[in-house]
């Protein structure tokens, strides 16, 4: 099955300062789109205000009872799948935006996304992201478990400017300094070199000028009936 065209404002090939992944961008956004995001937001408020809450018993019980009806109103919707009414995973960065409506990171319309943000900037694929407190692992800084998955975000996004669709064979992280909460944080990933079946790739992560890790990953090619999505959904 071949995966739609890349919406207008988002043209196959990534341009320098565009969005890597296939998402909607700018004020027109179709109107489920912006209805979804709206929806996720609402929900990232909603999980913040619980994650390590202050609030006395009697407010969160009126809080889970609300959010009990809240299940049950969406409960005939549920997917089985992210990729569900999609083509799966073909196409990567250019798949279907729905695919990357709903990704666990970079998702707008997901409600557990940061999320980041991931654009072109020469060679490089360039992430910008904002930790609060929910993804908090020691004092003060994020959970390393956060940090490596964004790191695997952003090399596959380096690794798909070769034209050579893969998933992560390994992944490498060396932490530099804690990741801090509630602070811009850069991610930058670049190809270190291609090879018959493998991309080796190689990046960074800041805040400011201060080095905070570096990852490395090599991303296999794969049978492209993985891409495809699980059967029923």
């Amino acid at each position: 099955m071949t995966a739609p065209a890349p919406p207008a404002d988002q043209p196959a090939g990534a341009p320098d300062g565009a969005l890597v992944h296939n998402l909607h961008d700018g004020p027109d956004l179709p109107p489920e789109i912006a209805a979804g995001r709206r929806a996720a937001e609402a929900a990232r408020r909603v999980v913040a205000g619980i994650a390590a809450s202050q609030a006395d018993p009697a407010t969160l019980l009126e809080v889970a009872t609300g959010l009990d009806r809240l299940a049950d109103a969406l409960d005939p919707h549920r997917s089985t799948s992210r990729y569900s009414a999609t083509p799966g995973l073909h196409g990567g960065v250019t798949a279907d935006p729905r695919v990357w409506e709903s990704h666990p990171f970079i998702g707008p319309g997901h409600p557990l996304a940061p999320p980041m943000r991931v654009v072109r900037v020469g060679d490089r694929a360039v992430g910008t992201v904002t930790f609060g407190h929910v993804y908090e692992g020691p004092p003060g800084a994020v959970h390393g478990g956060m940090v490596a998955a964004m790191f695997d975000l952003v090399l596959g996004a380096a690794s798909s400017f070769t034209e050579q669709p893969g998933l992560t064979g390994t992944l490498t992280v060396r932490y530099r300094r804690p990741t801090p909460i509630d602070r811009p944080i850069r991610y930058e990933a670049w190809v270190d070199r291609v090879e018959e079946r493998k991309v080796l790739v190689a990046g960074s992560s800041w805040s400011d000028d201060t080095l905070l890790a570096e990852g490395e990953g090599i991303f296999v090619r794969v049978d492209r009936t993985r891409y495809d999505p699980p059967p029923g959904a």
